[in-house]
């Protein structure tokens, strides 16, 4: 049994990273200022009595007299439109929050800082040749571009840094479009499988930002927990910093996931309209996401299990169950 500390943890990846460590025995502290996180997502997890939470700031957090064996900072603000809209608060909470996140690390005597970077870091990354993207391709003098990915960026810098200098292994994870349940959608511009989803359930035209031909990759939640896991079991021990794609290695346009949602809906719901509405594109935003996964593979033996039609068809039915429920 590890004690784990996650910042976060009652967003979507933090709450199940946190409920796949429960189940495996673990004991997790959690701490989160719901900004991005809902309660909702961790009520199951109150009770344990393996799990605590605290209802925190990763700005303000302090120094603590108890010893955790990993340090799990997945919080952040990760809209792209906010952070280029506040940029002074994004730095605030992304890099300064970061470094206040290490520090509480060292001072736990974390044996490892596992990290929620993002495959935004290879925004500007031109041409279809260029695909997938390892990670050694990013950051350089082209890439990234958006405020979101560059606080991310200078967030990374500092953790590499910050560990070698304190011998805290640290490992950072490279996240593409990560979907299934529980994922935000009270953003204002939501993760895009769950947005169709609701639109659709809701007779409503689902939103297309540019003209539906940017490719992403899409990785189910279930898939990102056995990632976690395998980075876990394989890292715990080491002393350096490395970087890890998650992602499925396989992008799919957006006008083709509004099909797979569109069918996944209509499985469940007659008389559902397929029309959609088109609005510009966002600045900076990425025209393809496509994941080299070979790393974690070959160093791991770690592979995504699920393809993207039955990761929708799962997420589309629970998404339908959670409506029919009120929640």
């Amino acid at each position: 049994m590890k004690t784990h500390f996650i910042t976060g943890v009652a967003g979507f990846v933090g709450s199940n990273l946190a409920r796949t460590l429960l189940q495996r025995g673990h004991k997790v502290v959690g701490i989160d200022n719901f900004s991005c996180g809902f309660r909702k997502n961790i009520e199951d997890l109150l009770d344990n009595v393996n799990f605590v939470f605290y209802e925190e700031d990763i700005r303000n957090i302090s120094k603590t007299e108890v010893v955790y064996d990993a340090v799990w900072h997945l919080a952040a603000r990760g809209e792209l439109y906010w952070c280029r809209d506040n940029i002074d608060e994004a730095i605030d909470i992304n890099i300064k929050g970061t470094l206040n996140m290490l520090e509480f690390a060292k001072n736990a005597n974390a044996q490892h800082f596992y990290f929620a970077d993002t495959s935004a870091e290879y925004d500007n990354i031109k041409g279809e040749e260029n695909y997938p993207t390892t990670e050694s391709d990013a950051p350089n003098i082209n890439t990234p571009m958006g405020y979101y990915a560059i606080t991310k960026m200078a967030a990374s810098q500092f953790i590499r840094s910050y560990g070698e200098t304190n011998g805290i292994g640290t490992t950072l994870f490279r996240y593409t479009n990560i979907y299934g349940p529980s994922m935000n959608l009270a953003r204002d511009i939501p993760p895009v499988v769950g947005s169709f989803t609701n639109k659709f359930f809701d007779g409503e035209k689902p939103i297309i930002y540019g003209d539906g031909s940017k490719c992403r990759d899409f990785l189910h939640i279930e898939d990102l927990n056995s990632f976690h896991m395998a980075a876990f079991e394989n890292r715990q021990n080491k002393k350096d910093s490395q970087t890890y794609n998650a992602g499925s290695g396989i992008n799919y346009k957006i006008s083709q996931i509004k099909e797979f949602v569109y069918e996944a809906c209509s499985k469940i719901k007659n008389d559902i309209s397929s029309e959609i509405e088109y609005k510009p594109d966002q600045p900076n935003e990425a025209q393809i996401t496509l994941a080299d996964i070979t790393k974690a593979e070959e160093e791991w033996g770690w592979k995504p299990k699920l393809s993207i039609q039955e990761g929708i068809n799962k997420t589309v039915k629970n998404l339908w169950v959670l409506r029919n429920k009120g929640v």
